[in-house]
C-alpha cells in the first residue's frame, strides 16, 4: 500500500478542509493516509477524517495580531518565539518523515515540511493559493523610519521583493506545485500567483480549489448567509459588529432570513435570534445552505469564496483591515463582478446597502455563470494526476 504524508498550515480551517478533501479521494484510491497537523487544523481533522493517522505537528505557529484581528507586523517581525517554533516544527517533521517513509509528502503551505523532505529525499507536492506574499501595504512610516521621507514606497517594495525571492526558492523545492485556484483570468489569488520565477512556474498546476462541490440546483429562498471564518480573533471582532447590526434589519429586508455561522467548531449551540434570524456556533449542512443562499457574507478567506463561488453565490467580502491576502481576494472578486468589497469600519453604514446590490439581477446572473463555467471540473483530480504523476 503506497503512504502519503499530508502536512497542511494550520490557521484556520481552510488549509484542512482542502486537505482532508484530497485526502478522502486519495485513500478511495488506496493510499494509506498520514496526517500531520497543529492549531486549529487538529481539531478540524480529527473530526472530519478520524480513519486518518494523525500525528500532532508541533506548537502552533501564527502572525502577531492586534485585538481586533489585524496583524501587528511589529511583533511579528521581533518574535524569536516563533523561530524557535519553526525550528522545532522543521525537526518534527524531518523525524515524522523518517520515521513513516512515505512514498510521497504534500505540503500544504507548510516549509518545514518540504524542507525536511528535501533532506530526506522523499518527493514531495506543495499546494498553494499564495506563493507570494504582498507586504508593501503593511509597512507604515512607523514600522521602518519616518525619517525616510519618499523613499519609503521604494524600500518597501525592495524589502517585499527579496522576502518573495526567499519564499518561493522553499516552494520551488517540491516536485511540483498545485496552486489551489482558478486557472489566470478567473484567479481569486491573482496577485500571488502572477509573475512567478520560471523555477517555480515551470512545475505549477492550477487544480481549481480542492473541494468536492455539493451544491443544489436551485436557488429557492431568500436567504442571506453569513460565514465567519478565520483565525480566532478575526471571527470575533465581525461577530461583534454583525451581531450589533443584524437587530435592526431594514423593512425591504425582512422577508430574508439571515443565517449566521460564527465558525466555531468546538459548540453545536443554535440561538433563533427572531423568525428570521438564526445563529450558528457552527454551520451544519453547509452545502444545503450554500445551495439556498442568495448571497454570502464572509472574511474573504479563500476556501469560503471559492466554495459560494461553485454554488454561484455573489459575495459581500469583510476582509481584516491589515490582512492583505484576504484584502487581494476580495478586490478580485470584486473586479470580476462577482462581489463587494466592504471595509469594516464602513459596516454600519454600509452593510445592507452592499447586500441589496448583490441581490440585483446583474450580480446573481453573473454568478451563476461562473458556476456553470466550472461545474464540470473535477478539481481534485486534477490534484491526484499531480500527485501520481511525482510518484510514478
Amino acid at each position: 500500500m503506497l503512504k502519503v504524508y499530508i502536512s497542511p498550515l494550520g490557521i484556520g480551517f481552510g488549509h484542512a478542509s482542502r486537505c482532508v478533501n484530497l485526502a478522502k479521494r486519495l485513500s478511495r484510491e488506496g493510499f494509506r493516509v498520514f496526517f500531520s497537523a497543529y492549531g486549529d487544523a487538529i481539531d478540524y481533522i480529527r473530526r472530519n477524517m478520524p480513519e486518518a493517522d494523525l500525528i500532532e505537528g508541533g506548537e502552533e505557529i501564527i502572525w502577531k495580531q492586534k485585538p481586533d484581528g489585524q496583524p501587528d507586523i511589529k511583533k511579528t517581525l521581533a518574535s524569536i518565539s516563533d523561530f524557535k517554533k519553526f525550528i522545532k516544527h522543521l525537526r518534527r517533521e524531518k523525524e515524522n518523515i523518517e520515521y513513516i517513509s512515505p512514498d510521497v509528502v504534500i505540503s500544504d503551505s507548510r516549509v518545514s515540511t518540504l524542507v525536511a523532505s528535501q533532506y530526506l529525499g522523499v518527493s514531495s507536492v506543495v499546494i498553494l493559493n499564495q506563493p507570494k506574499l504582498l507586504l508593501s501595504p503593511l509597512f507604515d512610516r512607523s514600522i521602518i523610519n519616518r525619517s525616510l521621507g519618499d523613499e519609503y514606497p521604494s524600500i518597501s517594495k525592495i524589502f517585499e521583493k527579496l522576502v518573495n525571492s526567499a519564499i518561493t526558492r522553499f516552494w520551488g523545492l517540491a516536485y511540483a506545485s498545485i496552486i489551489a485556484d482558478f486557472p489566470p483570468n478567473d484567479s481569486i489569488s491573482r496577485f500571488h500567483t502572477s509573475d512567478l520565477p520560471k523555477s517555480l512556474s515551470d512545475r505549477v498546476v492550477f487544480s481549481g480549489p480542492l473541494i468536492q462541490p455539493k451544491c443544489k440546483e436551485y436557488r429557492s429562498e431568500n436567504m442571506i448567509l453569513i460565514m465567519i471564518s478565520g483565525p480566532k480573533k478575526e471571527r470575533e471582532s465581525l461577530a461583534e459588529d454583525i451581531m450589533g447590526l443584524i437587530k435592526d434589519i431594514p423593512i425591504d429586508l425582512k422577508d430574508y432570513k439571515f443565517v449566521i455561522s460564527l465558525g466555531d467548531p468546538s459548540k453545536e449551540e443554535v440561538l433563533e435570534l427572531s423568525s428570521n434570524i438564526t445563529v450558528y456556533s457552527w454551520l451544519p449542512n453547509k452545502w444545503e445552505y450554500l445551495s439556498k443562499a442568495k448571497v454570502v457574507v464572509s472574511r474573504a478567506g479563500h476556501t469560503t469564496i471559492s466554495e459560494s463561488l461553485i454554488c454561484g453565490k455573489p459575495l459581500l467580502l469583510i476582509p481584516v483591515s491589515g490582512q492583505t491576502e484576504k484584502i487581494e481576494n476580495a478586490k478580485n472578486v470584486q473586479d470580476m463582478g462577482l462581489g463587494i468589497l466592504l471595509d469594516q469600519d464602513s459596516i454600519k453604514t454600509s452593510f445592507f446597502k452592499a447586500i441589496r446590490s448583490l441581490l440585483k439581477e446583474e450580480f446573481l446572473e453573473r454568478a451563476d455563470h461562473f458556476r456553470r463555467k466550472y461545474e464540470k471540473w473535477d478539481f481534485i483530480d486534477r490534484a491526484i494526476g499531480v500527485v501520481e504523476g511525482v510518484i510514478y
